[in-house]
């Protein structure tokens, strides 16, 4: 329940305390005088647009503060919504606005968005304003209050989860169907390179060897000769470099100084490098020789490489990691047509589960609809419409977020003409007691702890205004119940009266709200009757009678 409401510098309304308690409290007022301002704090306490406008003349901000006691289910939803520890079974909400627009919330004196707000406040209050009608126009409203009368919230939701499954698995199968042509440009692409490395299929530490041999075969005949010459001068003849050191070799063999003696060893030790040399000389004369055609051929596949390089990176190692990464695309756009078809398989069983979960709500939600429609045709029977009737519209269509079939509320409130949708409904006070019908039907199914009826008595006169009382008094049994209102038959069924004044002077305008009791209490329910002794006679009428 709401145990108090406290608004500061709300534009008018500069200082404004109620303590609601359980059960039903009224605020009543003269048109004008400010009463729908209680209903933006609370709407901006719930987390509502902020507005630095919305600040009045008596500080540089409005701050509006709630204090809520909680059941522990409600308490353990509200943890789970916003993430704040509700401790005694206590919640305070908590916002303040700056004159420049700069919002500030509070849950439990922790600071929270605006959306953790919504989302508390949601679990908290349900405002039924005067354009509710709108709101049960909509069949999406429609269907909520109908699962919540039936307890369907679970099997709803399944539906509604597999509904968003089947459109993000459309999604993906448009997603591989719009891009197929593309793939199959990029595969075909991939797989002319993939080829060409196949062809080429180099192996590692091949590139150097290509281009050694290709320096080879380009110098063959200049090599060629350079053996030729430095074999005949290495061995050949007898001033070849061979012939020398062994003659020196032997002369300093027989010299009896040790230093020559090891010279003379060294000599010979050069010999046989040189000898050595001149051999590998006269093997490499025989053995290169230029051949155009392996030129050619080693060219070619040098160039083929260099080519690959050009496009894929310099070095070796730039050909390995594309050759790699080609491979592994391949495999991606190869395994496309698989996912193609996974995709339209879930799809398909998707459409079916879908199908299954949709078809049986839709039934779940006629049963359900047989005895909510009953329960509020007695409801408006006590308010005066005791021919009205409700129908529920099933059409058929496209699956949608709600369901597989469009089911939606009619309402006949006139026999013989044909049943219209609830938006449709021509009369104010008819929709202010269809809105209250359907939220006493609800009453024993919706345990929101605060409910605020703005005007519910609207279009309608002081005839039902008892019994529009009375429906509000059994609705808040158990909870907060708020109404604003210019009928004193209702009025009067309040546990709690709250009266809006405004005063205007010449240089400003104040609003203020004040509980009234006992014989204040008498001379505001005669006002609204129309003042004077015999209205005060009624008053007293009045509240004596609510009192029985």
């Amino acid at each position: 329940m709401l145990v108090e409401l406290v608004v500061q510098n709300l534009l008018i309304v500069a200082s404004a305390r109620l303590s609601p308690g359980q059960g039903l409290t009224v605020i009543s007022g003269e048109t004008g005088a400010g009463k729908s301002l209680l209903l933006d704090a609370l709407d901006l306490l719930l987390g509502g647009r902020a507005q630095g406008k919305l600040v009045g003349p008596a500080g540089d901000a409005t701050a509006i503060t709630a204090v809520f006691a909680v059941g522990e289910a409600l308490a353990t939803a509200i943890e789970a919504a916003c993430g704040v520890a509700v401790a005694d079974g206590q919640v305070i909400l908590r916002r303040r606005i700056s004159d420049g627009g700069r919002s500030q919330a509070w849950i439990n004196d922790v600071p929270v968005t605006a959306a953790a707000l919504r989302a508390v406040g949601d679990l908290l209050v349900e405002i039924h304003a005067q354009h509710a009608a709108l709101r049960l126009a909509d069949p999406a409203c429609q269907l909520a209050l109908l699962d919540r009368y039936a307890d369907l919230g679970a099997q709803a939701a399944a539906y509604a989860d597999c509904h968003r499954q089947v459109l993000d698995l459309e999604t993906e199968r448009a997603r591989l169907e719009d891009g197929e042509r593309d793939s199959l440009k990029e595969l075909g692409y991939l797989r002319f390179q993939a080829a060409e490395f196949a062809a080429l299929d180099l192996q590692p530490g091949e590139l150097a060897e290509l281009e050694q041999r290709v320096q080879v075969l380009t110098g063959a005949e200049q090599y060629r000769d350079l053996a030729h010459q430095a074999t005949h001068v290495l061995s050949e003849g007898d001033r070849a470099v061979s012939q020398v050191l062994g003659s020196l070799a032997r002369k300093l063999g027989q010299a009896a100084e040790p230093r020559l003696s090891q010279a003379a060893d060294v000599c010979r030790q050069a010999v046989d490098a040189v000898q050595e040399a001149a051999r590998l000389c006269a093997d490499a004369a025989e053995q290169v020789h230029a051949d155009p055609a392996e030129l050619a051929r080693v060219q070619e596949r040098l160039d083929v490489v260099y080519e690959l390089m050009r496009k894929h990176g310099d070095g070796e190692g730039a050909l390995f990691d594309a050759r790699a990464r080609i491979a592994t695309r391949i495999t991606e756009l190869e395994g496309l047509d698989d996912r193609r078809a996974c995709v339209l398989a879930e799809l398909t069983a998707a459409r079916d589960l879908r199908q299954q979960l949709g078809t049986a709500l839709a039934a779940a939600r006629r049963a359900a609809f047989a005895k909510l429609a009953e329960a509020v045709h007695t409801e408006l029977a006590d308010l005066g419409m005791p021919k009205a009737r409700l129908s529920l519209a099933d059409q058929a269509g496209e699956p949608g977020p709600h369901g597989v079939v469009r089911q939606e509320l009619l309402v006949c409130t006139n026999p013989g003409l044909p049943a219209g949708r609830l938006g449709a409904i021509a009369s104010g006070g008819e929709a202010s007691r269809l809105t209250l019908a359907l939220a006493s039907a609800l009453a024993d199914h919706d345990h929101t702890p605060v409910l605020v009826f703005d005007e519910v008595d609207s279009g309608v006169g002081g005839r039902l205004g008892n019994a529009i009382g009375g429906k509000l008094a059994r609705l808040a049994g158990d909870r907060s119940v708020l109404a604003i209102t210019h009928t004193p038959q209702l009025a009067a069924a309040a546990q709690r009266h709250y009266v809006v004044r405004k005063q205007q002077h010449s240089d400003q305008t104040t609003v203020t709200v004040s509980e009234v009791s006992g014989e204040a209490r008498q001379l505001e329910l005669a006002d609204m009757l129309g003042g004077g002794s015999a209205a005060l006679g009624q008053a007293k009428a009045l509240l004596g009678g609510a009192k029985r």
